[in-house]
């Protein structure tokens, strides 16, 4: 599989960091990188990082429902905000907008 700038990224974050724990030397860590934005497949990318150890975890599926549903709340929310007041400002509806795209951020509290 060929892999992009955001997974050459993180792979220089990782040299970076076993750089700064000791586990490589300054020429080491220039030639490792030199092959991290050299690799076009994951099989190289993970030749060059296999050995250092373990990297940051990944954001969590959580996590990023978490994002999400916060933004569909607010952008939302806030369309509708502007709807209303545009449209004469009656009965402030858009508080049923706001309810029912706010119930997925109660999610962490349900348990």
């Amino acid at each position: 599989m060929r892999v992009g700038d955001l997974e050459r990224e993180a792979a220089r974050v990782r040299l970076v960091e076993a750089y700064a724990a000791g586990r490589l030397d300054a020429p080491e860590l220039e030639s490792r990188a030199a092959a991290v934005w050299g690799a076009v497949r994951a099989g190289e990318l993970a030749a060059v990082v296999d050995d250092l150890g373990e990297g940051p975890a990944p954001p969590g599926r959580e996590a990023l429902r978490a994002v999400r549903d916060l933004l569909v709340f607010l952008v939302s929310g806030a369309i509708a905000v502007v709807v209303w007041h545009l449209t004469g400002r009656g009965f402030f509806w858009p508080l049923w907008v706001l309810v029912y795209t706010g119930l997925p951020l109660l999610r962490p509290w349900r348990d």
